[in-house]
């Protein structure tokens, strides 16, 4: 059996590598070439997905391990929260979800198109909030809100999946 959570790096490595570039990019390239049967050539879109995925992959990486501290620290664990403490990390996953909010945001801004600069960065903003809201309030002390929380954190990641098309 594998025991990645020993090596943080290798499970790191491998949430990033697929949830942020092998998805992003393995799906554009199959429809661009075998669907579409045309040259792939790699747009904004699909260096945002891949960027703002990115993100989301570390933070989910790192916020995977705040409920299980004391058991990482039974079993010499050293996870990154073990060795910064939970509130550090989980300030540090909400900072760099932040950052990549603002970079979606400055994203949409960019766009030629009125219409996906709106959408683009009114979700963008309005994820950003709910985001920062919802860390406002969670109780770090208590193993179910983190919980929930981290669950959080994959509902904004799907949610994203409604604004990546919607980028130009």
């Amino acid at each position: 059996m594998l025991r990645w959570k020993r090596f943080a790096l290798v499970a790191a490595l491998c949430i990033v590598a697929v949830r942020a570039v092998i998805v992003q990019i393995a799906f554009y390239l199959h429809i661009q070439t075998f669907v579409y049967g045309r040259l792939a050539v790699f747009p904004k879109p699909v260096i945002f997905a891949t960027g703002f995925m990115s993100f989301f992959s570390v933070v989910i990486t790192l916020f995977k391990d705040i409920p299980d501290i004391v058991g990482d620290k039974i079993f010499g664990i050293q996870s990154f929260t073990v060795r910064l403490g939970q509130k550090r990390v989980f300030w540090i996953c909400i900072l760099l979800l932040e950052v990549a909010y603002g970079a979606a945001i400055l994203v949409g801004a960019s766009s030629p198109f009125l219409w996906s600069r709106y959408i683009t960065i009114f979700g963008h903003v309005i994820l950003g909030l709910l985001l920062w809201w919802r860390a406002k309030s969670t109780d770090l002390g208590s193993k179910s809100a983190i919980t929930s929380f981290y669950m959080f954190i994959w509902q904004l990641f799907y949610a994203e999946y409604l604004l990546i098309p919607l980028v130009r």
